[in-house]
């Protein structure tokens, strides 16, 4: 969850000033910036704003940050899609960057498809990306989604029109996804050579490599 602080400040003989932060941060850094706001000046004048623009009191964050304990956070994904033009083939790969409480982890995994374009097993690679999403039990808070396909990043960003029949299915399939988690997603365009990952994934699958794995980080990222 992205968040920025709005703080008035109640000045004698003058009306009161409000300050509004430009730049977003962390749950966690908001709940630090609000422990060192002055105890002495009342909680009702610092709030919270969040990307969809609600406002949470300094008590409703310190409440939400425990139930998200134990929720996956920092999500970062990677989808990529390999595909047989001859035969319908193709290959997801997806590889899902997170925090949960003070470790890391990364999941990545593969499947097999039947489609009938890239585009189409572009897009199941991510469906299957924020269905991986929903296993892991990740709600309520900010996804980076990444990917190099231009046609699908931009039309989930709204930038680029869909005429397609079978995109537009699954852009509603997507968004629908990410609503029932209350997710709120940045879509990054990548070059291939960030979304190496995923695109070998996507390879092995071809081969009949199946891989489904979640590992734990070492602090400097390495497993």
């Amino acid at each position: 969850m992205k968040l920025r602080a709005h703080y008035t400040m109640k000045v004698k003989s003058i009306a009161s000033i409000a300050f509004f932060q430009e730049d977003w941060m962390e749950l966690k850094e908001a709940l630090l910036l609000a422990k060192h706001i002055d105890k002495k000046e009342p909680q009702s004048l610092l709030s919270f704003e969040d990307e969809k623009g609600a406002m949470w009191s300094m008590k409703e964050l310190e409440k939400l940050n425990e139930e998200l304990r134990l929720e996956p956070d920092q999500l970062q994904v990677y989808f990529d899609a390999s595909f047989r033009k001859e035969t319908g083939d193709a290959g997801l790969g997806i590889v899902v960057y997170y925090q949960l409480g003070q470790d890391a982890y990364r999941l990545r995994k593969n499947q097999p498809f039947q489609s009938t374009t890239n585009n189409e097993a572009e897009y199941a690679a991510l469906f299957e990306a924020v269905k991986a999403l929903k296993e892991l039990g990740a709600s309520r808070n900010s996804v980076t989604i990444r990917g190099d396909s231009l046609v699908v990043m931009n039309q989930l960003k709204g930038e680029w029109p869909c005429y397609d029949d079978i995109h537009n299915k699954w852009l509603d399939r997507i968004e629908a996804a990410i609503k029932e988690l209350k997710l709120t997603p940045t879509y990054e365009v990548i070059d291939r050579k960030q979304n190496a990952e995923a695109d070998q994934l996507a390879r092995q699958i071809l081969a009949d490599v199946p891989i489904e794995s979640k590992l734990k980080l070492e602090a400097d990222g390495a497993e």
